[in-house]
């Protein structure tokens, strides 16, 4: 099982999109590096092998650290990488936020707060990348779609040893124009309040829309 175990610190675009197509390092890398602000990503990613995709998709999330539904300039890092429907999600998620804010300035609106992409509220702190395994199988599934596990840790404190919270999600990943997309991510946390379900279902029932 080739596993990706990579630490979510500050990382630079650039990095992001240069490891696409490289097989992932077998010892942990530290993502610390500060580089000059980078150009536009392209339009349309080379394709790379599934565990590299679901590395880079995580490495591109560290790098944006999205809070709610993410801003335009973080969907245009995120974009290549996704499917075009979740893509629209995200586009009409962020919409919805900001037609509430306009609508109702002094309350909270929709898809403010919190890690849209795991189970947990506070977001991973790191992750390893599993084995993709066919998703034809579960609910929702294709032809050709893969599912990949991806266990992940939140510490809340790393420098005093804080408590640490371990969980597995499974990212599917759909082929669109010939390389392989995430299209929707399961989430695994079992306790008090994790986001439950899916990804693609919670935008869903946020914005009122039925698939």
């Amino acid at each position: 099982m080739n596993v990706v175990r990579v630490v979510f610190t500050a990382v630079a675009l650039v990095s992001v999109l240069a490891a696409c197509g490289r097989s992932p390092s077998p010892a942990p890398a530290e993502m610390s590096q500060t580089a000059p602000a980078a150009a536009s990503p392209p339009a349309v990613l080379p394709a790379a092998a599934p565990e590299q995709v679901v590395a880079d998709f995580y490495a591109a999330l560290a790098a944006q650290r999205p809070s709610g539904a993410p801003t335009e300039a973080q969907r245009a890092v995120l974009a290549p990488l996704l499917s075009s429907e979740l893509i629209g999600l995200l586009q009409r998620a962020d919409a919805a936020r900001a037609a509430a804010r306009a609508a109702a300035p002094t309350e909270k609106p929709p898809f403010t707060d919190g890690d849209l992409f795991s189970s947990l509220f506070e977001g991973p702190s790191s992750y390893a990348v599993g084995t993709p395994v066919s998703g034809t199988a579960a609910p929702g599934g294709r032809l050709g779609d893969l599912r990949v596990p991806v266990a992940l840790t939140h510490v809340s404190d790393p420098a005093g040893g804080g408590k640490g919270t371990t969980w597995t999600d499974t990212v599917l990943l759909r082929e669109e124009n010939g390389r392989f997309v995430v299209a929707d991510i399961g989430f695994g946390g079992d306790w008090d309040f994790a986001n439950k379900g899916s990804m693609v279902a919670a935008l869903r029932a946020g914005l009122g829309e039925q698939r």
